[in-house]
C-alpha cells in the first residue's frame, strides 16, 4: 500500500508532461487548466519532499523512461511560484500620492503687502488756461451734493498710482492735462475711452502717491479726479484732460483680476468733504473777485447780509475786478459808495433762485431782483461763447452754499423795470 502510494505521488508531480503526451490517442486533449495542474503538482512534490530519505524517492515512474528526451529545460518552464497567485501590479509597491514633504515641499501663500506694482512715473500736470467751456463739468460730488449733513456714501474707484515724483495736485474745479505713457495704464484709459468709465469718454479716478510702488493701504489719502477726455497719441501714450474733485481716505483696496496690476479702492469722501462758502465768502477768497465783495458791502449793506446768509438761493453774475477798475477808474470804494448809481448796479447783477448752466438756453431772460432784464445768449452753437446782456461769461457754475455765480468780464448797466403804459 505504501509503494502505491509513492507511485502516485510520482505520477501527480508529473501530471503536466502526462497530460501532454495524451494529446492525439483519440483525438481528445486531456489538458486540464493551469490552476488544477498546479494544485495537483504542489501535492505530489510534497509527498515526495516527505519521503526524499527513502530508496524510492528517487526513483521514476515507468513511464517516464520514453518522456526524459522530451523535457523541457527549466528555462523554459515556468516557476511554481508564478501560477501560485497572479503577479502583482507595479502600484502596489507606490503610496498613491503624487508629492511628500520630502521630495516636493509645499508653498506658504504670501501674505503680505504687495509690491512692484505698476505705476506712473515723470508726469508734469499742466493747467488749463483759457476761457471755460460753457457746459459744466460734471463731477462726482455734484451727485452728493443734495445729501448736505447727510453721511455720503463710500465710492468705488480705479487708482491711478504714481511714483518717482510727486502725483497731480489740482484744486478743486481745477482742469488740468496730463501725459501717461505706462502700457497698463494706457489700455486702461483706453477702456475708460470706451465706455468703461461713469461718464462718457472718461470717469472717476482717484490720484495716489506711493513711491516705493507697493500696495496702496487703507487710511491712505488721496484726491478724486474726474477724466473729461482721453486724447491717444500715435506713441501709444495718452494725454488724460481731468477735472479736480475732493480728496478722499481710502477705505480698502484690491487688485482686481483683468487689470493687469491696476488697484481699485473704496473710498471715503465724507471726512474731507468740501465745505462750501457763502457767495461773499467765495469772492473774498478769490483775488480776481475780492473787490465785488467790499463794494457790496459798502454800497449795498443789505444786498451783502442777503448774499451772506447760507439759507438764501441766488445767482449773482460777478465782474471780474478788471471789469470794475475799467467801470469805476481810480474811483476808491467809499467815493463809489455816496453814489445810489452804484447801489442799483451792483443789484441788477443778483437774480433770486439757482439758476446753473444746464438751465441756461440761448434767448433765456432772467429778472434781476432789482426788476432788470438779464438775456442770455450763445453766440456759437450750440453752447459756445455765452453772453449775458452782450457781457462775456468768462467762467460758470462756480457752486456756493447759497447759490451759484457766473463771473463775468464787464459791467451791466441796470435797466428800470418794465410798466404799464400810460403811468
Amino acid at each position: 500500500t505504501l509503494a502505491a502510494l509513492r507511485q502516485i505521488a510520482i505520477r501527480l508531480a508529473w501530471l503536466p508532461m502526462d497530460m501532454m503526451d495524451l494529446r492525439g490517442s483519440g483525438g481528445v486533449v486531456g489538458h486540464a487548466p493551469l490552476p488544477v495542474a498546479s494544485r495537483l503538482r504542489r501535492t505530489g512534490a510534497l509527498v515526495l519532499a516527505s519521503n526524499s530519505g527513502s530508496s524510492v524517492g528517487g526513483s521514476r515512474p515507468p513511464s517516464a523512461a520514453g518522456l526524459s528526451r522530451s523535457r523541457p529545460s527549466s528555462a523554459s518552464t515556468p516557476a511554481l511560484h508564478q501560477f501560485e497567485q497572479p503577479p502583482t501590479p507595479p502600484s502596489v509597491s507606490r503610496t498613491g500620492r503624487l508629492w511628500n514633504h520630502d521630495s516636493c515641499p509645499s508653498l506658504d501663500p504670501f501674505l503680505g503687502t504687495a509690491f512692484n506694482l505698476p505705476g506712473i512715473k515723470k508726469v508734469k500736470a499742466k493747467r488749463v488756461v483759457g476761457r471755460e467751456e460753457p457746459i459744466p463739468k460734471c463731477i462726482w460730488s455734484d451727485s452728493v451734493q443734495h445729501l448736505g449733513e447727510d453721511p455720503w456714501p463710500a465710492h468705488a474707484v480705479p487708482l491711478f498710482s504714481f511714483y518717482g515724483g510727486d502725483r497731480p495736485r489740482p484744486t478743486y474745479r481745477e482742469e488740468i492735462r496730463f501725459m501717461i505713457k505706462e502700457e497698463k495704464f494706457v489700455n486702461f484709459c483706453i477702456r475708460l475711452r470706451g465706455g468703461g468709465g461713469d461718464r462718457y469718454m472718461g470717469g472717476s479716478v482717484g490720484l495716489v502717491h506711493c513711491p516705493d510702488r507697493t500696495e496702496v493701504l487703507s487710511g491712505q489719502d488721496g484726491q478724486l479726479i474726474t477724466i473729461l477726455d482721453i486724447t491717444v497719441n500715435p506713441d501709444s501714450s495718452v494725454i488724460v484732460h481731468a477735472v479736480g474733485d475732493l480728496p478722499f481716505r481710502v477705505r480698502r483696496a484690491w487688485i482686481p483680476r483683468g487689470l493687469r496690476g491696476v488697484q481699485c479702492a473704496v473710498v471715503d469722501v465724507e471726512q474731507a468733504a468740501h465745505v462750501m462758502d457763502t457767495i461773499l465768502e467765495t469772492c473774498d477768497g478769490e483775488a480776481s473777485l475780492r473787490r465785488f465783495s467790499r463794494l457790496i458791502r459798502v454800497a449795498a449793506p443789505s444786498l451783502a447780509d442777503m448774499l451772506a446768509h447760507p439759507s438764501g438761493k441766488f445767482t449773482v453774475f460777478v465782474p471780474s475786478s478788471r471789469a470794475l477798475a475799467a467801470a469805476f477808474g481810480d474811483a476808491s470804494d467809499e467815493d463809489l459808495a455816496a453814489d445810489p448809481k452804484v447801489e442799483a448796479m451792483l443789484t441788477s447783477h443778483v437774480i433770486e433762485g439757482k439758476v446753473p448752466c444746464e438751465a441756461l438756453y440761448n434767448g433765456r431772460v432772467l429778472t434781476a431782483i432789482d426788476g432788470s432784464a438779464l438775456i442770455v445768449t450763445f453766440k456759437t452753437w450750440p453752447r459756445s461763447d455765452a453772453r449775458v446782456n452782450d457781457m462775456p461769461i468768462d467762467h460758470m457754475d462756480v457752486m456756493c452754499a447759497n447759490g451759484v455765480m457766473h463771473i463775468v468780464s464787464a459791467v451791466n448797466i441796470p435797466t428800470p423795470a418794465p410798466t404799464r403804459r400810460g403811468r
